[in-house]
């Protein structure tokens, strides 16, 4: 229970987590063997990435490999835009059954907006009919945890002001180039765990933020990759990340920034309230 007596959370999430966007069905069984075998013990899916049945599998093939059962593994999916509102429970049991599971450990809405149109007022109760059934599945012990992404400080407000579940988590973009710290600022005063996504810049600044003079200097300082010193900026500002690859040897040393230690001043160094460079998509237009 939170301070307000509402109910939060029933799960404990690890700070760093495989991301599986775009990642196609062939490779799933090896990225999650990999990730297995490295100590990652979570997975980070959604219903819109086409990928949660191939993960189901690759986990029911991979467990018993490495000794784990389901509780030793943190399982993350997100509700689709296009399933808010009333399709909400079916896709949920959709989710679950996708992934071969009773219960998901987070479920969180993936977009403040529906399939219609970003201005549509329609948004603001799909919203509210989604979250009520992802309650209803909270109470019955299938979601241990539900939280959304890409919500800004409005949309935050308006799901406090009748959620009867605490909301665990935000996860949004947020790196070096893109810094929302009045939103990071707003979820840890409403105890609302801070997620961060793109932490590498995605597909699009990827090549930036790997050319950024000063995140350069930095991992360089620490004698670790720029990868790792991205994530682990993250990290030391009690966020958690969830970088996505495909490759043994980068699922490997992106774990490792789970354990760096940064200096406090370093982190302070690389933060800025004018660093606007989104790389994904825009919350801000949604109704």
């Amino acid at each position: 229970m939170d301070m307000r007596g509402v109910e939060y959370v029933k799960a404990k999430m690890p700070k760093l987590g495989l991301g599986t966007w775009q990642v196609r069905n062939e490779s799933i069984p090896a990225a999650v063997d990999a990730a297995l075998a490295s100590g990652y013990r979570f997975i980070d899916t959604a219903q819109i990435y086409g990928n949660e049945a191939a993960i189901g599998k690759a986990l029911k093939e991979a467990l018993p490999k490495y000794n784990l059962q389901r509780a030793d593994i943190f399982i993350t999916s997100k509700l689709a835009p296009a399933n808010q509102g009333p399709g909400a429970e079916k896709a949920i049991e959709q989710s679950l059954k996708n992934l071969q599971t009773d219960y998901l450990d987070l479920l969180i809405i993936h977009w403040p907006g529906s399939s219609n149109p970003s201005e549509s007022p329609k948004n603001k109760e799909l919203r509210k009919q989604s979250w009520e059934t992802m309650e209803k599945f909270y109470d019955e012990g299938k979601l241990k945890a539900i939280g959304v992404s890409n919500y800004t400080e409005r949309h935050l407000q308006e799901l406090l002001g009748h959620a009867k579940v605490h909301p665990a988590v935000n996860q949004c973009e947020y790196h070096v180039h893109y810094q929302t710290n009045s939103l990071v600022d707003y979820c840890k005063k409403n105890q609302i765990h801070f997620q961060a996504y793109s932490s590498l810049g995605s597909p699009e600044g990827r090549k930036k933020l790997a050319a950024d003079p000063q995140v350069i200097a930095m991992a360089e300082k620490y004698k670790i990759s720029v990868h790792v010193l991205l994530l682990a900026w993250a990290i030391n500002q009690d966020m958690s990340v969830l970088p996505r690859s495909t490759q043994k040897a980068h699922i490997e040393e992106n774990l490792k920034a789970a354990s760096v230690k940064l200096d406090p001043a370093d982190v302070k160094s690389l933060l800025s309230d004018t660093a606007d460079q989104k790389y994904c998509w825009d919350p801000n237009v949604v109704a």
